[in-house]
């Protein structure tokens, strides 16, 4: 699952996987892509399979065989199509050898990618890795959390690691990465579900945008969790750069100052910590969330490292 599509399948589900959908789209005989358009995370459609049948379920004509041919297309309401193929199918046995063959090769590769990746997530390194963070935040979700993600190229990394539980409880800046959606994602979670805990992620860059909304939240009460992977910079938008034009023109127009933004929750009325080591992550990120206030959490992460999504990106090459 991608987008608001995340938890659509709880964590620990047979059927959930998270890192292995790259080798699903090179070894698979069939793909169905449902509610996803051929952009730039996708490759533009050339990440799948050119021997693969590809058939696309969507909502809009326009976005249905879009950049890449398809073999079937269908346009509609998304859950009419898949439970009148459901009914269509009729019940078949998911536990044929070639099914199972499949799954379990699947879950091969996802755990090979998961172990591969575990000792930055438990990085004790500083400045600190972005993985350690985002694993730190996984940590602390509970089924009723709802994740907020604003932000380029942190979000790109909480992507793969950050596991709602439920269905509707991810939101992120969507295929047009519209940074700054993180503190009015936050108050509009929280009048649609008063009874759920938010937690959001910022990127510093991104917090910039609409921070100042951080005043609402307190003066309507309105408490949630926020964490900023503070690096100083635009750091998506610098990867970018040193690609296409060289390291010496890494720094033009994407480097921000060393803001303290735990100082800014607390100046507004809420709750803030600054945290540099690892281990004080988890500590900080509870007693925000025993404070019953909007809060930040400033963490200060290493600007030298990018997500993988970030450096695999089509429009930087």
């Amino acid at each position: 699952m991608n987008g608001a599509g995340r938890g659509t399948l709880p964590p620990g589900d047979p059927l959930h996987f998270q890192l292995a959908r790259r080798h699903a789209f090179t070894e698979a005989d069939l793909i169905v892509i449902v509610g996803t358009p051929f952009d730039f995370r996708m490759g533009y459609g050339r990440r799948l399979s050119p021997t693969a049948t590809v058939v696309q379920i969507d909502l809009d004509y326009r976005t249905v065989g879009k950049n890449r041919d398809i073999d079937l297309g269908l346009v509609g309401d998304v859950g009419a199509i898949l439970s009148a193929t459901t009914a269509a199918a009729g019940r078949t046995s998911s536990n044929t050898a070639a099914r199972k063959a499949w799954v379990g090769e699947l879950r091969a590769f996802e755990r090979a990618a998961y172990e591969k990746r575990l000792p930055r997530q438990r990085s004790f390194a500083t400045p600190i890795d972005p993985y350690r963070l985002v694993h730190e935040i996984n940590e602390f979700l509970t089924e009723d959390s709802i994740y907020v993600g604003d932000g380029g190229d942190i979000v790109t990394f909480s992507g793969q690691v950050v596991q709602p539980k439920s269905p509707g409880h991810w939101m992120d800046p969507g295929p047009l990465g519209t940074l700054g959606v993180g503190i009015p994602f936050v108050l509009a979670a929280k009048q649609a579900r008063p009874d759920k805990e938010v937690v959001a992620l910022f990127g510093d860059g991104a917090l910039s945008l609409t921070g100042w909304d951080f005043e609402t939240l307190v003066r309507f009460d309105v408490p949630f969790v926020g964490i900023v992977g503070n690096n100083s910079s635009m750091n998506q938008i610098r990867y970018g750069q040193i690609q296409k034009y060289g390291e010496e023109r890494g720094r033009v127009g994407n480097t921000l100052g060393r803001v303290k933004y735990d100082e800014f929750a607390r100046m507004l009325g809420g709750y803030g910590e600054e945290v540099s080591d690892p281990a004080d992550i988890a500590p900080a990120l509870q007693r925000a969330r025993e404070s019953g206030l909007p809060s930040l959490i400033n963490v200060w992460i290493d600007p030298e490292v990018y997500a993988p999504g970030t450096m695999n990106q089509t429009m930087y090459k």
